[in-house]
């Protein structure tokens, strides 16, 4: 079995074409059911800036035509023209699979690289792949293996300091087009975990009033008494945008929350103030058009890299060396997954061995029929010694990872049969 992955991200592809194969929270048991229909299983990972899928095959050129084809159904979903999806879809076999993930665990294939969110969005979306049924042990344990590495990685290395999240660099940019924030109006625009960091960053930074709005009153509520903010009844949002100088949106909405008609009535109360907009949400919360209001400005994650790419320059020793432990950690993680793949394989080739070998000993102590007790002990302990220094060599073979084929190389020479590891 090799692994294997299919994926598209908003360095290669278009947001619009990101949009289309991006999956919210709330419907990824229903496409881990399909995927599994599909093309046999695996780990589907989203975020605001990658849609990957993450599998295993013992043809991974058929298993990666079936994860490209999912892919593809993804973006048909919603109808429409999606144009040539092939283009932007990149994939990994093996130890690229593996490499690909570790890093991504890490952070260090985010916009925000070292952002400590994306360990807990892998971990989630591991758990709802082990809860629906559609992930083989092989790729579970790859994604364990990639989160404990994640954990060793922030702690060993830079990359664990000034923790940094996709909507910090987006206020870094809304602070560079707007000025100090301390007395400006900060609209939150969604109430979960991205949300609610966006307005523990405001407060961090010194703005002077948040307001938060969710479809969720109950968890906009909680921010606001985190925050000793304010909140504000969703339906009220148009109201709420005339009052802010800055609106962040970061819902997990399937359609824009943030329309042309709230912007283009709120604006119209207040026709010579700025507004800025930061939309962080995938797929997008605020409707293009929106920016093509007289005195509105809006920036998404696509504005994201110039600040994003200056971050990655502060950090490139600390990723130089996050890059060398993953190494480590490829070659230990092989190491393990080559040892659990012989042991079927051992276990059969020692219960092969020590029946030949107690057998060979009942004849011998047969013919002897006198021999006292004390001696056939010692001869039994002498053809135990003897096989396990036989077999130390195969087995040491065999768990080493010198070959792929390790343990099918020595099923084939003593003709063994061995239940393979699920």
């Amino acid at each position: 079995m090799e692994y294997i992955l299919a994926g598209i991200n908003i360095d290669q592809a278009p947001v619009d074409l990101l949009e289309k194969v991006s999956i919210q929270p709330h419907e990824l048991r229903l496409r881990l059911e399909d995927l599994a229909r599909h093309a046999g299983g695996g780990v589907i990972l989203s975020t605001c800036n990658r849609t990957e899928i993450v599998g295993a095959s013992s043809d991974p050129e058929t298993g990666l035509g079936r994860l490209s084809e999912y892919l593809d159904i993804l973006a048909r979903r919603g109808g429409g023209s999606i144009g040539d999806l092939d283009r932007y879809v990149y994939h990994a076999v093996g130890d690229d699979v593996i490499r690909h993930l570790f890093r991504v665990t890490s952070g260090l294939d985010s916009l925000a690289i070292g952002e400590a969110q994306v360990s807990g969005q892998v971990s989630r979306a591991l758990q709802a792949a082990g809860e629906s049924g559609s992930v083989e042990p092989i790729v579970s344990r790859l994604f364990h293996s990639a989160l404990r590495n994640s954990r060793m990685i922030r702690k060993e290395t830079g990359l664990g300091r000034d923790s940094l999240s996709i909507s910090s660099i987006g206020l870094q940019l809304v602070q560079r087009h707007v000025g100090d924030l301390s007395d400006k109006t900060v609209l939150v625009v969604g109430a979960g975990e991205t949300g609610r960091l966006t307005a523990r960053t405001l407060k961090y930074v010194g703005v002077g009033r948040i307001i938060v709005t969710s479809r969720s009153a109950d968890r906009a509520k909680l921010v606001r008494d985190e925050l000793d903010g304010e909140s504000v009844p969703f339906a009220e949002i148009t109201s709420a945008i005339s009052e802010a100088d800055v609106v962040v949106s970061c819902t997990a909405a399937m359609e824009p929350v943030v329309g042309v008609s709230h912007v283009r009535s709120a604006m119209a109360s207040r026709p010579k103030r700025q507004l800025t907009i930061l939309d962080v949400g995938m797929p997008r919360d605020v409707e293009p058009a929106v920016g093509d209001i007289p005195q509105v400005d809006v920036y998404s994650l696509e504005q994201l890299h110039s600040i994003a790419d200056e971050h990655r320059q502060n950090r490139t020793e600390a990723a130089a060396e996050a890059d060398m432990l993953i190494e480590r950690s490829m070659e230990r993680f092989k190491e393990q997954m080559t040892s659990i793949d012989a042991e079927p394989v051992i276990r059969s080739l020692g219960s092969r061995a020590d029946g030949m070998r107690q057998a060979e000993l009942e004849r011998a102590l047969s013919q002897m029929p006198d021999l006292p007790e004390d001696y056939a002990q010692v001869m039994d302990a002498m053809s135990r010694a003897l096989i396990k220094r036989m077999l130390a060599d195969p087995i040491t073979y065999m768990r080493s990872g010198i070959s792929k084929s390790a343990a099918d190389d020595v099923a084939q020479v003593f003709d063994l049969e061995f239940n393979e590891p699920g």
